[in-house]
């Protein structure tokens, strides 16, 4: 996910019937994904304290997908998601799937704790970057090297898929400077579905999303091998 740069403050592009529009101050923050378009806010929330109420903030993102779910498919992401939590816990944000009317017509859409992206780590163009960081902070690269074994683990299973690291900025590091995994529809690619359901006709499109995928795994494997070797020279040199 990356943000766009004319930011502004606007209405939700859709009518979401549980959502009370009205009180909302959302900013629109992307557009550009595969599956939706993202929206940012926050609620507002009071905690007594020993000496007074503090006003604290939470932020949230909203997902609105392009095109209209079904509940059986808003099951499946649901449980795709979970699964990513199950495996990964904190690198996946937390988040919610609704169901719900959305311009009328029964769908789906997704609220999620909001992210502040400051490092796109599975960018090969970033790789010099990327191994000083993971060498800065031994957390992001034990949380790299979690994702990049469950990755591995889910594609060599007996039911095949490919975590999508096609997406833009899908895989990231926050500025706490901690690896988190931003995308919430289709997080997985099978690949036993490049070919229609006939086996006459492959799925160009679908392919090239996993071969990619595939490359930038083998890339985070490169790259948590050289930020070792980087730290271990620092460690022996120091």
């Amino acid at each position: 996910m990356q943000e766009i740069d004319d930011k502004k403050e606007d209405r939700i592009s859709a009518g979401i019937a549980c959502l009370d529009q009205q009180k909302l101050r959302p900013t629109l923050v992307s557009t550009i994904g595969s599956h939706c378009e993202v929206w940012r806010s926050n609620k507002r929330h009071e905690i007594e304290t020993e000496n007074e109420d503090e006003v604290v903030y939470t932020e949230f993102v909203i997902k609105r997908p392009f095109s209209e779910h079904t509940i059986s498919e808003a099951i499946l992401l649901a449980r795709h998601y979970r699964q990513l939590k199950e495996t990964l816990d904190e690198i996946i944000p937390d988040a919610l799937f609704v169901v719900s009317n959305i311009n009328g017509k029964p769908s789906l859409f997704v609220l999620a704790r909001a992210v502040n992206i400051w490092f796109n780590i599975a960018n090969q163009q970033n790789e010099e970057e990327a191994m000083k960081l993971l060498c800065a902070y031994p957390k992001a690269r034990i949380q790299l090297a979690r994702f990049v074994k469950a990755a591995q683990a889910w594609r060599t299973s007996d039911n095949p898929k490919m975590i999508d690291l096609f997406g833009i900025d899908n895989l990231i590091m926050d500025t706490n400077r901690e690896i988190r995994f931003l995308d919430s529809f289709f997080v997985f690619f099978f690949e036993d579905t490049f070919h229609v359901i006939d086996g006459s006709e492959e799925d160009s499109e679908l392919k090239d999303k996993v071969e990619l995928s595939v490359k930038r795994l083998h890339y985070l494997e490169h790259l948590l091998f050289m930020a070792k070797e980087i730290c271990d020279q620092q460690q022996q040199s120091g």
